[in-house]
């Protein structure tokens, strides 16, 4: 059961950060830059590329914070098995 928490908080951990990352940082930008910086397709299709490393990145490290979050939590139980 303990498996199944961990992977449902890691899931969940990964996607929450990397929907913020894309909604909250990612599509403002883009958006100022498509409509400012870009002067061609290649300067746009460089962008879309950073954003999804970027994202991919965030969604790593949402992962590994649900982790240690989850990991944390746990040891404080008292009934823990």
């Amino acid at each position: 059961m303990k498996i199944l928490i961990r992977l449902l908080c890691i899931l969940v951990g990964a996607l929450t950060l990397s929907f913020l990352a894309a909604k909250g940082v990612l599509a403002p930008i883009g958006r100022w830059y498509e409509m400012n910086k870009a002067r061609s397709f290649d300067d746009v299709s460089e962008a879309f590329v950073a954003a999804l490393a970027v994202q991919a990145i965030s969604a790593v490290a949402g992962a590994w914070l649900a982790d240690w979050v989850f990991r944390k939590w746990w040891h404080k139980q008292p009934d823990r098995q």
